[in-house]
């Protein structure tokens, strides 16, 4: 998809994702969601030209990334981790 995607696709951890009670399950919805938003806004970023929405495409890019590392962080702390990152993506 992209650098960032790519970036993201790393920060990975490895587990299996279906082993999970409903919070754990909730917190990889959560994941799921936020790496399609990530998807939708770097198509954006590279589909945009007014000044404008270039630099809301970029808040946009650097808000849903942190998101993403909060919400990897958090699945640490609770013991969920994924094992293929592909998964995710459906």
């Amino acid at each position: 998809m992209g650098i960032l995607f790519d970036y993201l696709k790393e920060m990975a951890a490895t587990k299996n994702i279906y082993e999970y009670n409903s919070d754990g399950m909730q917190l990889v919805d959560e994941v799921r969601r936020t790496i399609k938003e990530l998807r939708d806004a770097e198509i954006y970023f590279h589909n945009v030209t007014d000044p404008d929405l270039v630099d809301y495409a970029i808040y946009r890019l650097e808000s849903l990334k942190r998101k993403y590392i909060y919400l990897l962080k958090k699945a640490k702390e609770e013991g969920v981790s994924f094992d293929n990152f592909s998964s995710l993506l459906s």
